[in-house]
């Protein structure tokens, strides 16, 4: 089964997402107060259960897994697995972005206030200034693997 983004509403005590056209200059509790952000997970193992029970769907499409989700107490224990990694991924990485945005929000603010997240932005500027950023901050990125996200 291909990629298959699933949209995620994050409610931190203190943040998440954008509101892109009025980010600039505000702080970063201010800036991810009001959204979602999404996350990709792959789910492996369900080829054979998707052509089986959700033939005429795009493969990899949300229509594709949901339509498997209608199905789930008959699919295979190998799609089954592939599943709960998915959901366990997908868990790790909104954890990842919690932890990240809770020790970087300081250096954020002090350092990437003109700067509207979303698309990797935020993390380049916090690397783009990583001399000043705190060790905190610069350890936590790269703990999380975010250091080195791709867009």
């Amino acid at each position: 089964m291909k990629n298959i983004k699933i949209s995620i509403l994050f409610i931190f005590s203190i943040m998440l997402a954008s509101n892109m056209a009025l980010a600039e200059g505000k702080k970063l509790k201010e800036k991810l107060s009001n959204g979602a952000i999404v996350l990709s997970a792959e789910i492996k193992g369900c080829d054979a259960d998707e052509k089986k029970y959700c033939s005429g769907l795009e493969s990899g499409s949300q229509k594709s897994f949901m339509c498997m989700m209608a199905y789930e107490d008959k699919l295979s224990s190998q799609c089954k697995l592939g599943i709960q990694e998915a959901a366990m991924a997908l868990k790790m990485s909104a954890m990842a972005i919690d932890y990240a945005v809770k020790d970087c929000e300081a250096d954020a603010d002090k350092f990437c206030l003109k700067v509207q997240p979303g698309e990797g932005k935020m993390i380049g500027c916090l690397k783009k200034n990583e001399k000043k950023v705190s060790k905190q901050c610069v350890a936590t990125l790269k703990e999380t693997g975010l250091w080195d996200a791709k867009k």
